[in-house]
């Protein structure tokens, strides 16, 4: 006789931050915590659906945030002062939470995020990098770059005054993976797009991705760091996320690179970044 579906979590409310929970089976102790980011379209339901299942196997806890316009209309920003609330630190005291309840470690967090989740996801990274043990972005618009000349989101200059010190030598050192489709293009409608931005970071999401990996890479190089970090590219993939998982297999490369297991080989193209320099033109942005 067939097993019954496992029933799919309900809605929960901590605060302001809705959220999906699904508790990894067996609830071990020694289970993480994987975090799936929506993009702007809020579309948290379909990562909860698209992790599930592959997030249970892997005996992993799962956490789906939905970052609402209402209270988080800058969460791919982190929350700027005047834009909303902290989308971090509601995250951060979520998770303190439900770690209290399920014993995970809530400094050992894998993070993925699609587009303006990646967003989200990287900066997450650089503002609380000892809390994050691997983190994935799938095709984000666009990148806070590590380079001290520019302002804050496009680079990590003047934070704002309520925000942590974003310090290259601590989040350079946390494992990453970005992909992002080769079929994505310049006339995307949600991709942003105005020309000191292209200047800087490149026409689309896979000029941009490739100009932000090799900006990290050699960040790290110049302070003699050893990054982990790397871009794949799908061939059959665009940008939307439903389209990704089927045609890609988007969500089993990136639970094989947070969550890895002996074998585990990405199936799109590993590709070494071209470099694209960031205009200062950008730096009071």
């Amino acid at each position: 006789m067939a097993s019954d579906p496992v029933a799919e979590p309900a809605a929960r409310r901590f605060g302001a931050l809705n959220y999906w929970f699904q508790q990894a089976p067996g609830a071990a102790p020694c289970a993480s915590l994987l975090i799936a980011v929506h993009g702007v379209r809020r579309n948290a339901p379909e990562q909860l659906r698209a992790f599930s299942a592959q997030a249970r196997t892997r005996g992993c806890h799962l956490l789906v945030p939905c970052f609402d316009a209402r209270h988080y209309p800058d969460y791919q920003r982190l929350g700027r002062p005047g834009h909303g609330q902290r989308a971090d630190l509601h995250l951060i005291a979520l998770v303190a939470d439900l770690a209290g309840d399920h014993g995970f470690d809530p400094c050992a967090l894998r993070m993925f995020g699609h587009s303006g989740g990646a967003q989200f996801v990287h900066r997450f990274v650089m503002a609380h990098p000892d809390m994050v043990r691997r983190y994935a972005l799938s095709a984000p618009g666009w990148y806070t770059f590590p380079d001290e000349a520019l302002h804050f989101p496009l680079g990590t200059a003047h934070p704002p005054a309520e925000f942590p010190r974003l310090e290259a030598w601590r989040y350079l050192r946390v494992p990453g993976r970005v992909f992002v489709g080769q079929r994505e293009h310049a006339h995307s409608r949600l991709l942003r797009r105005d020309e000191r931005l292209d200047q800087a970071q490149g026409r689309t999401r896979l000029e941009r991705a490739r100009s932000w990996v090799q900006a990290m890479l050699a960040a790290a190089r110049a302070q003699s760091l050893q990054a982990s970090l790397d871009l794949i590219e799908l061939p059959e993939g665009a940008h939307g996320f439903g389209g990704l998982v089927r045609r890609t297999a988007l969500v089993s490369q990136v639970l094989d690179f947070l969550v890895p297991e002996t074998g585990s080989r990405p199936s799109g193209r590993i590709v070494a970044p071209q470099a694209h320099a960031p205009s200062t033109d950008l730096a009071r942005v």
